[in-house]
């Protein structure tokens, strides 16, 4: 089964690894396309006046495309076969079963080059289809102004809108939720995403460019249309960095949200000690409360059982994926949940402490976890049923009273031992201790929590713990199936909560940023459209900038000009990036509660650390990716700069 599931992971990054290159390639093609079609409008018109018709010329931007993308998937096929040959000799045991270039994998990336390098070439294509011959008589073809991308802006905020409305407001059943999620509504999200891209460039362009123009001392005139004055072009370097960091900013957004509802809350005590077999009896329990490291008035025993769920004629929960048990912890309600310093200051999300209390007190009553209750539909006053794992005939039936915030029970009943019977549970379930002693035949208490002193040494604590556990070497106890069984080596185990928190949240970050290496590989590549955009934007300026150099701007002036920008195009990169991430990873975390294995409720976060280093690193790309092209415009003389652009046009 693990290797199965391993080889499942593997297929999905390799399935997510295809289409982010695929779309790398078609914004990439996209883009040289379209910048092609600027530079070449007055060569269009004047292959118009003399025979071409539109379809002709349409014809040889297609041809274009599809030549650029077959030399791309040939060296690509010849680059990743040398990479897998090389892996193979590098780490043998990555390949057991030897490398091999499949048919396939032929078939699939040839598919693909050509599909997308048709879709890149049809607005390029419609483009040039519209320069008219009159247009070989100006020198310069002039751009359109694009007075409708708050139009184009509009229809993007809408249809970004849907995913989020059939996530959380759209009344469907879960299935139907999942495929309307992953076949239309996230692909709609994808589509609003590139429309809202010319209004975010637009925007971006007017509320930045002051900014910059006055850390870079320019004159504001010389970029305030600077990138809408070559939208497609501009918009094509967008959407091209924005595959990646796109993705990264979800992946963050999606993967920290997630992180919350299974970190161990405040509600949790300092630590949870396990006596292990037999436990404790009455008189020891009285020893860990006169231990320095422990406060003695902060010691709750616990009467631990995992026992099977009953539900009678109803099938299980869809919702609850691992719901056929849970781990029913009976305690004092009066230390837990009282008035003043309870030992579990949990959230009520139904009930109070005060009616908790008495009905834990007057009769078999149990507080439930949030997320059990989303996944189950059962509240207060509904009744759940419980298997005794020594007593399969019998039934426990316990009514709920309250219904509580418990983020992080997972991982404690993962690693303190509570779980016995079964790998996976459903819930945690408090009710009162001696109910749950005599309801499930429990007699020594195996399990307490705790709080320390401040400053305690936890593996002086632990040790301690442990000498109280050896004081039962060699007695005898029933064990479940086994019969009288002798407990020579008995010993204590401690779970700390902060412990516990910190291998969840190293654990986890390894986790995201595994997920985040490959958009950030993207990223890097997707750098060379901006390259490509700066290195045609410097292009057909270049008569502007021996202008603008005879008449006294400056070589240093004209360099930041060009770097101002690539910085423009990168922070409309981040802003469109930053809304697909956010819209995306809520998105997301509001799914988890439709897939079967997670049902509370969903939580969101935004890591602005980590989505800083994403963004700074864009930033960091676009100015490598403009600092040849400023450079070399920057040592050029006005008169080089004049005959050069004079010959472009």
């Amino acid at each position: 089964m693990e290797s199965s599931r391993s080889v499942s992971g593997q297929q999905s990054q390799a399935w997510a690894a295809t289409g982010m290159a695929s779309l790398a390639a078609i914004f990439i093609i996209f883009s040289t396309l379209s910048m092609g079609v600027s530079e070449r409008a007055r060569e269009l018109a004047m292959m118009r006046a003399i025979a071409l018709n539109r379809a002709q010329i349409a014809g040889i931007i297609a041809i274009e495309s599809i030549v650029l993308a077959l030399i791309g998937w040939v060296g690509g096929l010849i680059a990743g076969w040398l990479l897998v040959i090389v892996g193979s000799r590098v780490l043998p045991g990555l390949f057991s079963s030897g490398a091999v270039l499949g048919w396939v994998c032929v078939a699939l990336t040839g598919i693909t080059v050509l599909l997308g390098a048709l879709g890149a070439a049809v607005l390029p294509a419609w483009r040039a289809m519209r320069i008219e011959p009159l247009d070989a008589m100006s020198t310069r073809v002039a751009t359109p102004r694009f007075r409708w991308w708050a139009v184009l802006g509009g229809m993007g905020l809408f249809l970004a809108a849907v995913t989020p409305l059939s996530v959380f407001i759209v009344p469907m059943s879960d299935q139907w939720r999942k495929w309307c999620y992953s076949l239309i509504t996230y692909p709609i999200l994808l589509l609003g995403m590139i429309l809202l891209a010319p209004a975010v460039v637009v925007i971006c362009e007017r509320i930045f460019s002051p900014l910059l123009t006055g850390m870079l001392r320019l004159d504001g005139r010389m970029m305030k249309t600077q990138l809408s004055s070559n939208l497609w072009r501009s918009v094509s370097a967008t959407l091209a960095l924005s595959v990646g960091l796109g993705l990264y900013a979800s992946t963050q957004t999606w993967g920290y949200s997630m992180l919350r509802p299974f970190t161990p809350g405040d509600w949790l005590p300092d630590a949870l000690v396990a006596f292990h077999p037999v436990g404790l009896d009455e008189r020891d329990e009285a020893l860990i409360t006169q231990l320095d490291e422990v406060k003695s008035d902060e010691v709750m025993p616990l009467a631990i059982e995992q026992a099977k769920f009953d539900w009678g004629q109803d099938d299980p929960p869809s919702r609850l994926k691992f719901g056929d048990n849970g781990v029913i912890c009976g305690l004092d309600p009066d230390i837990a949940f009282g008035e003043t310093n309870p030992m579990l200051p949990v959230t009520f999300i139904s009930g109070s402490s005060e009616s908790v209390r008495k009905a834990l007190a007057s009769r078999n009553a149990c507080v439930v976890s949030e997320d059990f209750s989303m996944a189950t539909g059962r509240g207060v006053g509904d009744t759940i049923t419980l298997i005794p794992p020594n007593a399969d005939s019998e039934r426990v039936n316990y009514q709920i009273a309250g219904i509580v915030s418990l983020p992080g029970w997972q991982w404690v009943t993962k690693f303190s031992g509570v779980r016995r019977h079964f790998v996976r549970t459903g819930t945690l379930i408090f009710a009162n201790r001696e109910r749950v002693q005599t309801n499930f035949h429990l007699h020594r208490s195996e399990f307490f929590w705790l709080n320390f002193q401040p400053g305690t040494d936890l593996a002086a604590a632990e040790a301690k713990f442990q000498t109280i556990a050896e004081r039962h070497a060699g007695e005898s106890f029933t064990a479940d199936g086994m019969g009288e069984v002798t407990a020579y080596r008995p010993f204590a185990r401690m779970t700390a909560t902060e412990t516990v928190r910190k291998a969840i949240n190293m654990r986890a970050d390894d986790m995201i940023w595994g997920m985040s290496y490959l958009p950030l590989v993207t990223l890097m590549i997707m750098s060379l459209a901006v390259a490509n955009t700066v290195i045609a934007s410097v292009r057909s300026r270049t008569w502007e900038f021996g202008v603008m150099r005879a008449v006294g701007v400056t070589r240093g002036q004209l360099v930041r000009l060009v770097v101002m920008e690539t910085l423009l195009i990168g922070i409309a990169a981040c802003v469109l990036s930053l809304a697909f991430g956010l819209i995306a990873g809520w998105c997301g975390v509001g799914m988890a509660q439709f897939g079967g294995w997670f049902a509370g409720p969903p939580s969101f976060m935004i890591p602005w650390t980590q989505l800083a280093i994403g963004f700074a690193m864009t930033i960091g790309l676009c100015l490598l990716s403009g600092l040849w092209p400023a450079i070399q415009t920057g040592r050029a003389e006005p008169l080089q700069l004049l005959q050069s652009g004079r010959a472009t046009q």
